[in-house]
């Protein structure tokens, strides 16, 4: 599933394999979503308010798995925010952040491989096939 509050980019031409692409506001998204924890959520949006804003939701679900992308510096930053809105340190460190295996990925292609070998290595350890 894609979700961008962009129409340009929550386009199913683009994403041609989604099982469905949705164009709304992040917040508004998520109360149409039921993310049990068989549910896998990674958070790349087009700035560090998106993402603060979909990560916000991502903690008040079930998920298995949230990944976020981002530096270190960026990641902390929308931590503190969220303990200042009363968010926990356990809540947070559900957080898969920088999301992603470490194998020095750079390109976008790469980048992807290492989120799916992440949730791959997740998925594993958790007995789900």
């Amino acid at each position: 599933m894609v979700i961008d509050d962009r129409a340009e980019f929550a386009d199913t031409k683009r994403f041609p394999e989604a099982e469905k692409t949705i164009v709304s506001e992040f917040g508004k998204a998520f109360i149409k979503l039921k993310i049990d924890r068989s549910g896998y959520i990674v958070i790349v949006t087009h700035g560090h308010k998106g993402d603060e804003r979909v990560l916000e939701c991502a903690l008040g679900t079930q998920a298995c798995y949230i990944g976020m992308i981002g530096s270190k510096t960026k990641r902390e930053t929308i931590y503190s925010h969220l303990r200042k809105k009363g968010f926990t340190q356990a809540q947070l460190d559900r957080v898969h952040s920088p999301v992603g295996l470490n194998i020095s990925a750079q390109t976008p292609e790469e980048i992807a491989v290492s989120i799916m070998a992440e949730i791959i290595m997740i998925r594993r350890a958790s007995g789900v096939n």
